[in-house]
């Protein structure tokens, strides 16, 4: 998966717009005599996009949010999200940077590693794509710490064990 739209994209979605409607609340395909290349070309589209959507909204608030210092909370209401969720996409795409972003594993997973110091996102990512874990497996791993690693201390209050 690239960085951006490929040119066959734009054409997907120009044949979207000709073949159907994309509407907040759907999609209406409306050509009973859509080709299956075509049919499952649209269906690969929108999973890249339910894919990239909430990396590309915090990707897009960081670079405005840059770009436009001033203007930028005004432009940031115009996806329609509420602010905690629009910090949360923000702060996921800030903490792991699109050179760490592995494209096999989804949003949630890479939300799951954010607070962690780059290195051990690295690790932890690598892990979830080798042992294709859910991001639930992920996060509950990260919950229960490295199993590689021997716990001398309580997590909680720190005492020695």
């Amino acid at each position: 998966m690239t960085d951006a739209l490929e040119p066959r994209g734009y054409n997907l979605l120009e044949q979207l717009e000709q073949a159907g409607v994309l509407t907040p609340t759907g999609l209406t395909l409306t050509d009973p005599n859509l080709p299956i290349g075509q049919a499952e070309a649209i269906g690969t589209l929108l999973g890249r996009m339910h894919m990239s959507v909430r990396f590309a909204i915090g990707d897009w608030l960081l670079f405005i949010e840059n770009v436009y210092p001033d203007e930028w909370s005004q432009l940031a209401e115009v996806l329609g999200l509420s602010t905690d969720t629009r910090r949360e996409y923000m702060r996921v795409s800030e903490r792991v940077p699109r050179s760490r972003r592995r494209p096999k594993l989804d949003w949630s997973q890479h939300r799951a590693v954010a607070a962690l110091p780059p290195p051990e996102q690295k690790e932890w990512l690598k892990k979830a794509e080798t042992e294709q874990m859910s991001h639930h497996a992920l996060r509950d791993a990260l919950r229960n710490g490295r199993p590689d690693v021997v716990q001398t201390h309580c997590r909680c209050c720190g005492k020695e064990l």
